[in-house]
């Protein structure tokens, strides 16, 4: 209370003064002399109404239609390859060098005393008994009993059993073989004939050279230089040399690998019904009848005749004869060979083979899909509008404006000064 007191006694003070500033900015001054207080004149400040044009911006929401694309998820099925490696047995067969013992025969003659016996022939007359046999014939008869077969017909009915075959699709699933070739690599040895040289040996040759005549340069005399005999080291002509050496060649056997494949098919299954038909049925009965037939028949009796026949014989006498046999015989030397055993060895070669697998998979297939979007638009719009435009005048303020700038320095100046705590 005690502050608006004193903002009310300042404003009374000095509304009773003119101020000094307002004549100032106008144009007039008065000195510091005539008043002790300085005065401000302010250029007095009106509104005058115009119209200006602005142009307005006005949001609008549209929907628009709009084609989209969208991925779709397309399931299928596929038989996808699966590739396995099978162990398989592939047998071979190599040369084995294999050394055996055996028995060599050697022929060889010796000279063996060898005793003949030899026979002579010695002929003598002898008589000696021959008897004949001669076959006398007699004739008889005999009745003998003969029988005869004959055939009635006699009618019964029996019952047939006759089988009728159907047949009914039955669906069968068979794994067919599929042989296919497919190479394996070895290697195989093979000897070749290779040519090397071997160098001569190195040997020492004697040369002579011959006397000759010559002038010493010294003396002037012609000399004789005796023959000399020097050592020279020559080498003999590089040898020619063969040798067999093994080079290794890779061969490529196609060996055959098989797998199995399925197939359907549609076999006809047949299948028997029994029914019993009635079947008449003729039978020939037989009957025998019995007859007594003469038959004539010849029965030979054997009869026995003695002559006495000369007959030659003839004697072989032995006799003894000695030679000498040249005779061969055989003994057995002991020898060794070699010679190649086929032995037939089994190795592994890994198989690849393929089995179709059901998986599966998916896939995005593009979808187009029309929807609509909102968009925003701005729709610009031109009006006029009324505003207050500042006009500013020097003229002397009056009183009210005076009061109202006064009021407004000292609320200014007084809110700087005053604290929070006065305040409440």
């Amino acid at each position: 209370m005690n502050l608006w007191r004193r903002i009310a006694c300042s404003a009374l003070l000095t509304l009773s003064f003119p101020i000094a500033g307002y004549a100032s900015h106008c144009g007039a001054a008065t000195s510091a002399s005539d008043h002790p207080t300085v005065t401000v004149s302010y250029p007095r400040v009106r509104y005058k109404s115009c119209y200006i044009t602005v142009v307005e911006e006005i949001p609008k929401i549209t929907y628009q239609t709009v084609q989209k694309t969208v991925w779709q998820e397309c399931k299928y099925k596929v038989q996808k390859p699966i590739y396995e490696t099978v162990w398989q047995e592939c047998r071979y067969k190599v040369c084995k060098p294999v050394i055996e013992e055996y028995d060599r025969e050697e022929k060889y003659i010796v000279h063996v005393p060898v005793q003949e016996t030899h026979y002579r022939e010695c002929r003598e007359l002898v008589q000696k008994p021959v008897w004949e046999e001669h076959l006398v014939a007699c004739k008889y008869t005999v009745h003998k009993p003969v029988y005869e077969t004959y055939y009635r017909d006699v009618v019964h009915t029996t019952y047939q059993t006759v089988v009728e075959t159907h047949y009914r699709d039955c669906l069968r699933t068979v794994c067919q073989p599929v042989t296919v070739r497919q190479p394996v690599c070895r290697v195989v040895c093979e000897p070749r004939v290779e040519q090397y040289t071997v160098p001569g040996p190195i040997y020492t040759k004697a040369v002579q050279e011959p006397g000759q005549c010559y002038i010493d340069p010294q003396t002037g005399h012609t000399c004789y230089k005796h023959p000399t005999t020097r050592f020279i080291t020559c080498q003999a002509p590089p040898q020619v040399c063969y040798r067999t050496i093994m080079v290794p060649r890779t061969v490529v056997d196609y060996v055959p690998a098989t797998y199995y494949v399925q197939q359907h098919y549609v076999e006809k299954v047949p299948y028997q019904v029994c029914r019993q038909v009635p079947v008449q049925v003729v039978k020939k009965v037989p009957y025998t009848v019995c007859k007594m037939v003469a038959e004539p028949h010849v029965r030979y009796i054997p009869v026995r005749r003695c002559r006495i026949v000369c007959e030659e014989r003839v004697r072989h006498v032995p006799y003894t004869v000695c030679k000498m046999v040249p005779q061969e015989r055989v003994r057995f030397v002991k020898c060794q060979r070699t010679r190649l055993i086929e032995e037939e060895q089994v190795t592994k070669i890994p198989v690849q083979v393929c089995r179709m697998v059901e998986q599966e998979c998916i896939q995005l297939v593009p979808v187009t899909v029309c929807e609509k979007v909102p968009v925003c638009t701005v729709e610009r719009k031109c009006k006029r509008v009324r505003v207050c435009v500042p006009v500013v005048e020097c003229e002397e303020p009056g009183l009210l404006e005076r009061l109202r700038d006064w009021l407004r320095d000292c609320l200014s100046a007084a809110s700087g000064s005053i604290r929070p705590s006065q305040v409440h």
